[in-house]
């Protein structure tokens, strides 16, 4: 009920006007009133009752006004009323008092119209007098035009009067002016300010509006006024007002007097006083006549009797009608609060929810389920809830303590989220957490909210990363979350506030949820800092989940969201409201089609022609019934379509979840489009005191309550409604009334045997003598006995009684926190119940009225059996749980046991994830335990026997126990004052380790009730904090043990080269710093979460890219033969011997690096000096054998020296991109000592005791003098034009293109380097050592061509070592040919050194020209990269699920996806473009194959491979398209 009906707007008692108020006193300053309190109950009820009441202005009249309104009103109005002249006050009053008016508003007019045509005596006017200007003067008399008086004393026409006046200041001066001539101030008389004047003075009496009396004492008897005096003449005469007076009783009339009916012009009286007489005879026939003309006159006074009282019978009856139907349209158009009516009917039964999820935590979660159902397109949804959330998950999250379970999936997707909006929103505008000043921080929320910026400070100094930024999991997301609500509220800079109100609907910090949920329950996050989320109770953490959802809520996102969807419903309103306007339209049109037809159908039938030939008629009349029917088809088709569009309309307003209402009882009725039904529920935030009188229950059965949906809902028309209602009525009843009586004139036997009958059950003679038909008759005839009426409990209604009061007690049993309904039945029944004139049932009824059709569709898929779990289901319900939800969520404990502590599933997950950590670590190469026994130290950590075996430092300085270093840090700020992460760093090394959350209490024990009810104990563990330090600790020595080149930015080297390297040293040291906080805060944990999240955040800063286990090759991108791969000493990255150019045969000694170190860092390799050595004594010495000399000798000396050199060389590795340069280097000396003078042969043989490096040049000399033969053929052929195809021709050796030389047997190309020349043979006539080998094989030793056979199968075998993707085909036939004869050459177990040629001539196609190549994997990568951007791309990036799409499978037996194109990529499944364009294509084929065209998919999927299609061609790869787009 309303406030103000409780209590009157009056001051309370504990408000005492004489109580005394004392300096430095805490009051409350009501701004309304201007009124002080003491307390703040008083305050706060004086505050309600003026913002609740509605007030109306006393001098104006006006209502719907507040307190602050209605008195400026009254102020403004009163001041206005003063303003009215004191002199026309008495005239006022006068004339008011003789008019004896009842209407206030004929009595205004009266008045204004007598003192405008009238100035009184002593008045002050202004007057013109020969000029145009007006002056000031008094009235002193009046006079009459003629100086004569009227009959009447009453001068009526007062504009001819005119006026003796006296100007102001000056008496002798008097003047005669007439009345047009003189005027009043407009301020001193106004209609307005008269008629306030009058209200404020009058009174009723009677009926009749009479002054005031202290008003007319004050103005009129006071002052002696009269009329008289103040005006010449009488007071006009003013027709009064009719008053209804009591009908007077007619009966105490006397009756006039019948003598003039006796005589006829006094001739009987003349007759006798002449004397004259008749005979007795013609007396006695006049009296006769006399007598007969009595009594026909008698008869019409008694007929005009009857009809004067049948009249006013029908009068008294109409009157009684129209106050009958007034009251009705009174009580039919005014709604009152539903517990004060008294025509309630019973309400149907609600079936009770119950579920395994406890009454108190229902509501919640129904609304988590529906908020996640309707803000699904806005939550950054995980893989796990990609669908909507299942009713068995929502009931497992909320009945099971799992630490991977729904609900870390639930607040996982909330806290998500507000982190990604956060960081949108910094995208959008910079935000700039600030710390209030001392001063400001005097009271609540700005404690509070300058203490949250100091969680975001916190997550900056330790972890370097914003909160929003932290790396989130079922296992770190305690602390995660503990640090987000800490830092709930935090101030920010006035220009992302100024953005926040503008774009976040007005939305400041002071209101973020989660601000009030640290103020209001600061246990929760006190809790957190030890324990994880999941053991706390199931209330707090729905608090949590509440929060959560309330803070994504504030942003903009939802915010347009729910805007969007409140103006479609508007527009599906008002396109409803048009639609059905234009129905009516529709109907009056047809109607009135329809009365055109039939009447020009009768006219046509009326004509003499027509009347009276039938086959006329009869064709007029088809024709008339054929146009009716065409018109009645017509008007049914857009009928149907009208219903259509309506259902739509309906259906669009149905869409999102649905509030109904609230019935008699406060209870709310929800329809939830994530669970069919209509849910109910009772909750106790409408609880109020019992009524103390609350009325009894009188339903009377009424056809306008039944029938109110179609009643007018305007009173005028309501009440003709009404009024024909009951005159049809009353002719019914009239006529019912007759034949009644005239059947009652017919059958009089019948009648008396059912008086008999009657008379007989009421006497109690129940009829068995007369027989079984009788009895049975009276049988029937007996009324049953009444039901008793339902009570006020049954009702829901209250009773008066606070201990059983089924709506004002909370603790009463037959109360239904959650119930339901979904059949048909029970909705129409409720519909039926609900009373349409209560306030609040009547809005449910019309809302359920609206939507009855579709929520009974709705409610069909009501799921009974989850909703209803009683005892003895609820173990099967678990089960269904559990093996529904177990497909996702199979292992929620990482292995325990469900039943197992939360705890220790938290310490068994972190020593397995800490002792996986280490293994990669040492594993990867990327550092080792600084321990003396590594498996000691494991098997202790995995014990729970934790030994470091080492003294443990940590921090900035080196001793245990240490955080601070004040020397480095002074001296980090002095040298790297420009960069602000130093500044940050610097700001705060010095200061102790805080914790963000130490302003909320020192105890952790939890003061809630609904903790204390679920029985679980939260308290300080020595044990856990025991747990918490040694995992920190080993986490610690991890960390330690991690080489710093292995850890990049924040806590490392930056991954983009820097090429200022005091700028890096400064990035070094920066990166070290923050590493050392990380370590103070990780010996700082208190919880396994927040060791989790140090885990995580040093896991994410590791380069694994450099790790030996996760090593690939730079050239082809791939892991395959680790044995063959190079590992650079310094980033750990590796190439393949065989992807370098040329290819290294041999691992190089001592360090190697790879070329982006030595380029980044200036390191070299220790083979490189000697190799520069090795070059520079090539270019000194060379050798040139006579071209004369013997093929066999000259082949001989070749191939024992290159036996020999060959052996030595061995042990001498050289790095790819050195001997490039070197070669290069070579060929460049070479063309500058091409007319060098020639060395004899004989100086060869004096060089045996040189170096290897001389050795090495002599071997190559005698490689050059050996083929000098064929040098000029050829350069002949280099020189022709036609011939230069360098690109195409692939070395044999080195499978690259450009080979410089061509043997003349084989065809097989070479380079120069590879085959250890400097320079082209002269007649280019060069014979390679293979077609050499096989030639001279007569003349070899056994044991030389053995060698030289081993030498090329060697070679071959490198070659063939080489991954498929370094290959050349021109087609997949050819690949498939090659292969097989390969494979048979392999198993017969000899090559042709011809066919080897070939096949290697085909292998390794080089980069630069990749659109050749058999696997284009930086065109691939391009084109799978560009089609997964593509907005189209959403379908066909992932697997499809079966539990979205159960048939998929059944229908596609080979599926295929993106994800999956790219994964078989990059893990070498692919040999061919062609292979890679078939899985893509398979793709778009499974999409044709299975969506219906014309769908969301279909048309996705074409669209996608039309630009795939696109890309295909500018990429120049193979696709074709399938059926979509052939």
């Amino acid at each position: 009920m309303p406030i103000c009906k409780r209590d009157g707007f009056d001051n309370m008692p504990s408000r005492n006007r004489d109580e005394r108020f004392h300096d430095n006193d805490e009051v409350f300053f009501c701004e309304v009133t201007k009124e002080i309190f003491r307390d703040y109950e008083d305050y706060f009820r004086h505050v309600m009752v003026i913002n609740s009441t509605v007030w109306q202005c006393e001098a104006t009249g006006r209502e719907n006004l507040t307190y602050a309104e209605a008195l400026r009103s009254e102020r403004r109005a009163r001041k206005k009323m003063e303003l009215f002249k004191y002199c026309l006050r008495a005239p006022v009053m006068l004339v008011i008092e003789s008019s004896k008016q009842s209407s206030l508003k004929t009595l205004n007019a009266i008045v204004c119209k007598f003192l405008r045509k009238r100035y009184f005596i002593n008045e002050e006017v202004t007057a013109c007098h020969k000029s145009s200007t007006y002056y000031a003067y008094t009235v002193v008399s009046i006079v009459p035009p003629n100086n004569t008086p009227p009959a009447s004393g009453v001068y009526e026409e007062t504009d001819q009067l005119q006026y003796k006046l006296r100007r102001k200041g000056q008496k002798h001066e008097e003047i005669i002016v007439p009345f047009d001539n003189i005027r009043r101030q407009r301020q001193e008389f106004t209609t307005e300010n008269l008629q306030m004047f009058v209200k404020d003075n009058i009174t009723r009496v009677d009926g009749i509006l009479r002054p005031k009396p202290e008003s007319y004492k004050k103005y009129v008897t006071d002052e002696k006024v009269s009329f008289e005096n103040i005006f010449i003449g009488r007071i006009p005469h003013f027709t009064p007002a009719k008053i209804k007076r009591p009908i007077q009783d007619t009966n105490n009339k006397k009756q006039s007097t019948l003598n003039k009916y006796f005589t006829k012009d006094g001739e009987v009286e003349s007759n006798l006083k002449n004397g004259s007489k008749l005979s007795d005879l013609e007396a006695e026939r006049r009296e006769k006549k006399l007598a007969q003309k009595a009594e026909e006159e008698a008869r019409m006074l008694e007929k005009l009797k009857r009809i004067a009282e049948l009249e006013r019978q029908k009068v008294e009856k109409r009157a009684k009608l129209v106050e009958r139907v007034e009251a009705e349209c009174t009580a039919l158009l005014t709604k009152t609060d539903d517990l004060e009516r008294r025509d309630q009917r019973l309400l149907p039964q609600y079936n009770t929810i119950k579920t395994c999820i406890p009454l108190k935590l229902l509501g919640d979660a129904f609304m988590i389920r529906e908020f996640m159902h309707s803000f699904a397109s806005t939550l950054s949804v995980n893989e796990k809830l990609r669908g909507n959330l299942t009713f068995y998950e929502m009931s497992r999250a909320f009945c099971i303590r799992e630490v991977a379970g729904p609900l870390a999936d639930i607040i996982l997707i909330l806290l998500g989220t507000i982190f990604d909006m956060q960081k949108e929103e910094e995208d959008e505008c910079s935000i700039e957490y600030l710390r209030l000043r001392q001063e400001l921080k005097r009271r609540e929320p700005f404690i509070t909210m300058s203490e949250a910026a100091r969680a975001h400070f916190y997550a900056k100094r330790h972890f370097s990363f914003k909160i929003n930024e932290l790396p989130i999991d079922s296992l770190t997301l305690s602390e995660v979350l503990r640090l987000h609500l800490l830092s709930s509220g935090a101030v920010v800079k006035e220009r992302a506030e100024k953005w926040r109100i503008k774009y976040r609907n007005g939305y400041s910090s002071s209101e973020d949820p989660g601000l009030t949920l640290r103020m209001r329950h600061p246990h929760i996050i006190r809790t957190l800092k030890m324990y994880s989320l999941y053991q706390l109770p199931f209330i707090d953490i729905m608090r949590i989940v509440r929060c959560l959802m309330a803070q994504i809520l504030t942003y903009s996102g939802p915010i347009n969201l729910i805007e969007e969807r409140m103006e479609q419903v508007a527009n599906a309103k008002v396109e409803l409201r048009v639609l059905t306007t234009m129905e009516n339209i529709r109907i009056a049109n047809f109607q009135t089609q329809k009365r055109s037809l039939t009447n020009e159908f009768h006219q046509q039938t009326i004509e003499d022609k027509i009347k009276n030939n039938e086959e006329k008629k009869k064709q007029i009349e088809d024709k008339y019934n054929k146009k009716i029917a065409e018109l009645m088809a017509q008007s049914d088709r857009e009928r149907k379509k009208y219903e259509q569009q309506v259902e739509s309309f309906n259906s669009s307003l149905f869409n999102f979840l649905v509030y109904l209402g609230v019935d008699r009882a406060y209870r709310k009725y929800y329809v939830l489009e994530s669970m069919p039904g209509i849910f109910v529920e009772h909750t106790d935030d409408a609880l109020d005191t019992c009524l103390s009188e609350p009325p009894k229950n009188a339903l009377v059965e009424n056809s306008l309550i039944t029938n109110f949906a179609n009643l007018p809902k305007n009173r005028k028309d309501l009440r003709a409604y009404l009024l024909k209602m009951y005159i049809n009525e009353d002719k019914q009843a009239a006529k019912a009334e007759k034949e009644a009586k005239s059947l009652k004139i017919l059958k009089p036997a019948k009648e008396d045997k059912e008086n008999h009958l009657v008379n007989g059950i009421t006497n109690g003679d129940d009829g068995h003598d007369e027989g079984g038909t009788t009895a049975k008759h009276s049988e029937n005839t007996i009324p049953s006995e009444p039901k008793e009426p339902p009570s006020q409990y049954q009702l829901y209604m209250c009773t008066g009684d606070p201990r059983n009061c089924i709506v004002h007690d909370e603790r009463n049993a037959d109360r239904q926190r959650w119930a339901y309904i979904y059949e048909k039945e029970d909705i129409d029944a409720l519909i039926a119940a609900l009373n349409p004139l209560g306030e609040r049932e009547s809005q449910l009824k019309e809302q359920l009225t609206v939507l009855r059709q579709l929520i009974i569709k709705h409610c069909k898929k009501c799921p009974e059996d989850l909703l209803t779990v009683d005892g003895k289901q609820l173990s099967k319900f678990k089960a269904a749980m559990m093996s529904e939800t177990n497909r996702r969520y199979n292992k929620p404990n990482f292995g325990c046991s469900d039943d197992a502590d939360i705890n220790e599933v938290m310490y068994a997950a972190l020593i397995d994830r800490i002792i996986q950590f280490e293994s990669d670590i040492y594993t990867g190469d990327l550092g080792r335990l600084k321990v003396k026994d590594m498996g000691k130290w494991r098997e202790d950590f995995q014990s729970n026997q934790y030994d470091a075996q080492v003294k443990l430092q940590w921090g900035i300085n080196t001793h245990k126990g240490a955080t601070n270093g004040d020397e480095d840090i002074v001296n980090a700020e002095d040298d790297y004052d420009d960069d602000e992460d130093t500044k940050e760093v610097g700001r705060y090394s010095n200061k102790p380790h805080r914790d963000p959350g130490d302003g909320l209490g020192d105890t952790i024990e939890i003061d809630s009730e609904d903790s204390a009810d679920e029985l679980i104990s939260l308290h300080d563990s020595s044990t856990i904090k025991t747990n918490v330090r040694n995992c920190a600790s080993a986490l610690l020595q991890v960390e330690q043990a991690i080489e710093r080149r292995f850890i990049k930015e924040p806590f490392g080297t930056p991954l983009k080269e820097i090429k200022d390297k005091e700028l890096l040293e400064q990035k070094m040291k920066i990166g070290s710093t923050r590493l050392k906080q990380w370590e103070i805060s990780l010996m700082e944990s208190t919880s396994f979460s927040q060791v989790f999240l140090h885990l995580n955040i040093l896991h994410d800063c590791i380069l694994w890219a450099r790790s030996t286990n996760k090593s690939l090759c730079q050239v082809c991108r791939r892991g395959k033969d680790p044995d063959k791969m190079l590992l650079c000493d310094e980033c750990n990255r590796g190439t393949h011997m065989f992807c370098m150019k040329p290819k290294m045969k041999t691992v190089p000694e001592g360090n190697w690096y790879c070329a982006r170190c030595v380029k980044l860092w200036g390191l070299r390799n220790e083979s490189e000096e000697k190799n520069n050595k090795a070059v520079s004594q090539k270019r000194k010495r060379t050798f040139n054998i006579d071209e004369n000399v013997d093929d066999g000798i000259a082949n001989g000396v070749k191939d024992s020296e290159r036996t020999r050199s060959s052996g030595r060389r061995s042990s001498k590795r050289l790095k790819s991109i050195e001997i490039d340069e070197a070669l290069e280097d070579d060929d460049i000396e070479a063309g500058n000592n091409s007319n060098e003078e020639v060395v004899d042969d004989s100086d060869a043989g004096n060089n045996d005791n040189e170096n290897s490096a001389d050795e090495d040049d002599e071997e190559i000399a005698s490689d050059e003098d050996q083929n000098g033969d064929v040098e000029d053929d050829n350069k002949k052929k280099l020189d022709d034009p036609s011939d230069q195809e360098e690109d195409e021709n692939i070395c044999a050796i080195c499978s690259y293109d450009g080979g410089d030389l061509l043997c003349i047997r084989c065809k097989d190309a070479f380079h120069l380097e590879c085959i250890n020349m400097k320079r082209t043979p002269r007649h280019n006539d060069y014979i390679c050592s293979k077609c050499k080998s096989y030639e001279k094989k007569s003349r070899r030793s056994g044991r030389m061509n053995g060698k030289h056979v081993v030498d090329s199968s060697n070679d071959d075998d490198d070659n063939d070592s080489e991954p498929l993707v370094k290959r050349k085909r021109s087609s997949r036939s050819s690949l498939r040919n090659s292969g097989f004869q390969q494979q048979q050459q392999a198993e017969n177990g000899h090559t042709s050194p011809r066919e080897s040629a070939r096949s290697s001539s085909k292998r390794r196609s080089i980069r630069r020209t990749g659109e050749n190549l058999p696997l284009n994997s930086p065109a691939l990568y391009q084109l799978l990269d560009d089609v997964m951007k593509h907005e189209n791309a959403w379908p066909f990036t992932r697997p499809v699920s079966h539990a979205e799409v159960p048939d998929y499978h059944k229908i596609i037996k080979t599926p295929m996806d993106l994800a999956k194109v790219k994964s078989k990529l990059n893990m070498g499944s692919y040999q061919l473009n062609e292979e890679v364009m078939k899985d893509i294509q398979l793709i778009f084929k499974n999409c044709d194959e299975y969506n219906v065209k014309g769908n969301e998919i279909y048309c996705a999927g074409s669209t996608l491979e039309k630009y795939v299609i696109e890309l295909s061609k500018r990429l120049n790869l193979p696709f074709e398209p399938s059926d979509m787009n052939s």
